[in-house]
């Protein structure tokens, strides 16, 4: 080979390897992914923390909507949205004979004979652009127990209210074979008296749980309206007006987040009937315990034993990490901390029990 030719091809592989994109090496590559995974673990809580705060936001907003829904209603009616009841005074037996007692003979657990024994959330309805909903209800005879989807019950509680379902916890959904709804907003019925401590009822000891029964012992019932709650057992005309609430509207707490572990959702004592038409049930009613997560109430039993029986949890909680929301009967809403003073949120689910709440306390 000529001496100009080995200089030219030397000269050529020369141009070739100056004019070759440099590229990465494996060492370079592994530390762009380590860089871009240690950007994205500092990001995601930042990115969870932000969406945390908007279902938050939307929870309150939930609530804030069900407590103007309420003034709403009271401002027609004169008076606060009862709660819940099983049977009904008016209703009849299924042979249709009278029943004054309100005690159907075949049972009256967890269900209501007429509408006008639904639950608050089902009576502010109209208040909430829920009106479609509200009127799938209907003032048929009363001839229940016997009577599938009596008075549209079913219809009603087939009916999934977005409103009533905290983006924390869940999404809109209906539960067993029948798709049922639920709510996770409870309204506040006082204080709780009745049985002590057992291994299914969890109350704390007095004197923030529940005292001896005989010790204000219609308190839970509503049927006696000091010391109670904002919504009332409607039984023997049982009801709440805004003069009741001695301790102001503004100190008195009148639907809240409910607590619910977080493996029961559909199951659980308190969230295992319809939404509309549970009877005077944890599932739209908790009192005046103090709040806790859901993952740290105590789970109900497994479940095998849901033939058999269901825990009841009474607690007002959320699934929020730092706390839960709570609509007062002014129309306001605010946020507690699950370490929140016992006998302060004791105080709050009281509407006039004296102990009026100064601002710096809230």
């Amino acid at each position: 080979m000529c001496g100009g030719c080995a200089m030219s091809f030397e000269k050529r592989r020369g141009t070739d390897r100056g004019n070759r994109a440099p590229g990465f090496t494996l060492v370079e590559l592994l530390v762009v992914i380590a860089i871009i995974g240690i950007l994205v673990g500092l990001l995601l809580p930042a990115v969870q923390a932000a969406r945390e705060a908007a279902r938050r936001m939307q929870c309150s907003n939930n609530l804030k909507q069900m407590s103007l829904a309420a003034l709403n209603f009271e401002s027609a009616y004169k008076k606060l949205p009862e709660g819940p009841m099983d049977g009904d005074p008016d209703a009849i037996t299924s042979s249709g004979d009278a029943n004054t007692a309100g005690h159907p003979e075949n049972g009256t657990c967890c269900r209501a004979a007429t509408r006008k024994g639904w639950s608050a959330q089902y009576k502010i309805l109209p208040f909430l652009e829920g009106n479609n909903i509200y009127e799938l209800g209907r003032d048929d005879p009363p001839y229940w127990p016997n009577v599938a989807n009596n008075g549209g019950e079913d219809d009603v509680a087939q009916s999934l209210v977005a409103t009533y379902y905290c983006p924390s916890r869940r999404s809109p959904k209906g539960y067993g074979s029948a798709r049922f709804g639920r709510v996770d907003y409870a309204g506040c019925a006082g204080f709780y008296s009745g049985r002590p401590d057992s291994t299914i009822d969890y109350i704390p000891e007095a004197p923030l749980g529940a005292p001896a029964v005989s010790t204000r012992s219609k308190t839970n019932g509503g049927l006696e309206y000091s010391k109670g709650g904002a919504i009332v057992w409607p039984g023997e005309g049982g009801k709440r007006t805004l003069s009741d609430i001695l301790d102001g509207t503004s100190n008195t707490i009148v639907f809240a987040e409910k607590s619910l572990h977080t493996s029961q959702h559909g199951r659980d004592g308190g969230d295992n009937e319809r939404w509309n038409n549970a009877g005077w049930d944890e599932c739209v009613l908790r009192w005046h315990f103090p709040p806790k997560h859901d993952k740290d109430t105590v789970a109900p039993l497994p479940p095998e034993a849901y033939d058999a029986y269901t825990n009841w949890n009474r607690y007002f909680g959320a699934a929020h990490s730092a706390g839960l929301n709570a609509a007062f009967c002014d129309g306001s809403v605010r946020f507690f901390s699950y370490s929140v003073d016992a006998t302060l949120w004791k105080n709050l689910c009281v509407c006039d029990d004296g102990e009026v709440i100064g601002g710096e306390a809230l």
